[in-house]
């Protein structure tokens, strides 16, 4: 066996490992919110739909002003500057002890995020094992490279589109008006950071097969 033909020394073993024990992690948190919110306990860390729960008990959701009803626009608060106002920008609406459905429709909404990082977790657990066991430029480390990219933007969009008819359909769950399925974008948040590190990593992903294609060129006139 010639030089160029050993197998790369293992360095990057010890980060493959740290990132699999994170994925069965998030697995098992996943897991225990489901369940916890299917029974109406409420997630463990306190978090909920939209934002930071004010309890530990029951499922909230935070909505945006625009779709709620019999709510002011404005708030009246001393101590500000001249020319100065605040506004609600949101209300956490919350049942303490909901219902079947409500519960159901409150796991629904947290479902579609919780799957992108999932799904995510898992893409980097095989970018590294694959990194850990062949090296970095290698035709396979830069294709999942290449999916985890895609993943992050065309999946980062796609998890926010559907928790917004997620949350959308939770809010009709929990009030007793017609919720207005029109007002669906003010339910939408995109999240740019994570969009922004898929074309990162798409780019990357390109850089990186045509470094592997060099290096396969290079090994081949040894």
């Amino acid at each position: 066996m010639s030089v160029a033909t050993l197998p790369p020394r293992n360095r990057l073993q010890p980060l493959a490992t740290v990132v699999t024990w994170v994925f069965w992690l998030a697995v098992v948190a996943i897991a225990i919110t489901v369940i916890r919110t299917l029974t109406g306990q409420g997630p463990l860390i306190g978090a909920h739909v939209g934002g930071p729960s004010p309890s530990l008990t029951g499922i909230c959701l935070t909505a945006a002003q625009p779709l709620l009803q019999h709510t002011g626009s404005g708030l009246g608060r001393f101590g500000l500057s001249p020319g100065v106002r605040v506004t609600w920008e949101a209300a956490s609406v919350c049942a303490a002890h909901p219902s079947f459905r409500q519960a159901l429709a409150a796991a629904v909404a947290a479902l579609p995020i919780a799957l992108l990082r999932l799904g995510g977790l898992y893409l980097a657990m095989r970018l590294a094992r694959a990194v850990a066991r062949d090296g970095v430029y290698t035709a396979q480390a830069a294709r999942l490279l290449l999916i985890l990219g895609w993943w992050l933007l065309a999946g980062g969009l796609a998890a926010t589109l559907a928790e917004a008819f997620a949350r959308m359909n939770l809010l009709g769950e929990l009030v007793t008006w017609n919720v207005d399925w029109s007002q669906w974008p003010s339910a939408w948040s995109v999240s740019w950071p994570v969009a922004w590190i898929g074309v990162g990593l798409i780019i990357s992903a390109r850089v990186m097969r045509i470094s592997a294609g060099m290096r396969a060129d290079l090994e081949g006139t040894v």
